[in-house]
């Protein structure tokens, strides 16, 4: 059982090593159900729970965070499927799932050949508020989402990582 958890553990990192652009890393997740680039400064965890595991990217400081996870859908949505409708779903996912959020917004966005929704929005702090910015990018019967985070005077100083790493998913279908 050990060396299956050492392989496991050496796997994962050996995968994480690996640089795609200047001042990123590229993460793959050990289950190969996506990959995605994050920048090197960064540390990186993947948290187990009662659903599929998460992947949490933590900037130095801590005053930033990225987290992708995926999630299985009800039915399967195809790219015409993508619609406001569906960054309005996302938006009451958001207001259901945290309290004391603010200032939700929502809209369908199209990069490349991913067609998904963005979600905007506040929320309270430890020591000050939150801005959240969270990609969520249907795929078949999965939707990924990558949860970008920083505390609200810094959101801006962090936002061009953001997209940097929420354009750079790969899902499991596009894996080696």
């Amino acid at each position: 059982m050990g060396k299956s958890i050492a392989c496991f553990v050496l796997a994962a990192t050996v995968a994480t090593m690996a640089q795609s652009r200047p001042g990123y890393l590229l993460f793959t997740d050990p289950g190969k159900r996506f990959s995605i680039e994050f920048p090197n400064t960064w540390t990186w965890m993947i948290i187990q729970g009662s659903q599929e595991p998460l992947a949490t990217f933590v900037h130095p400081r801590k005053e930033a965070a990225v987290v992708v996870e995926r999630f299985k859908l009800p039915v399967r949505l195809n790219p015409g499927d993508i619609t406001d409708l569906f960054a309005e779903i996302e938006a009451a996912k958001v207001k259901e799932n945290q309290r004391d959020v603010s200032a939700v917004v929502a809209r369908i966005v199209t990069r490349a050949d991913l067609k998904g929704a963005v979600v905007d929005y506040v929320r309270g702090g430890l020591s000050e508020s939150e801005r959240v910015r969270q990609f969520s990018i249907p795929v078949g019967d999965d939707v990924y989402r990558i949860t970008c985070m920083a505390l609200a005077s810094r959101f801006q100083q962090y936002e061009l990582e953001f997209e940097i790493v929420a354009s750079t998913l790969k899902y499991a279908s596009q894996l080696p």
